[in-house]
């Protein structure tokens, strides 16, 4: 359950990490451009929650398997996050 928790907090805060930019923004809200401050709001944010799975993985398995294990979770969760875009994006567009 923690490695989940771990994975979903990852894939949250890289999410708010490509909601901050402009491209990936385009493809899934297509709505007002984002603001600055709401820029700095969602990086922060993102830095935070990114820390929170960091932490929670080091405090489950400890140092020497925790950064292992999550910077191979990092990985598959940007790969993951990126792929949901990109494939919802293409979804949105063809739907309308």
């Amino acid at each position: 359950m923690t490695y989940f928790l771990s994975f979903l907090l990852a894939c949250i805060g890289f999410l708010l990490m490509a909601l901050s930019q402009k491209q990936p923004r385009n493809l899934l809200v297509r709505g007002e451009p984002i603001t600055n401050s709401r820029v700095i709001v969602y990086r922060i944010s993102s830095g935070l929650i990114l820390g929170a799975s960091f932490f929670l993985s080091i405090a489950y398995d400890g140092w020497s398997f925790g950064i292992i294990f999550w910077g191979t979770m990092i990985t598959v969760s940007g790969i993951f996050v990126s792929f949901s875009i990109t494939t919802a994006g293409a979804y949105l567009r063809n739907k309308a």
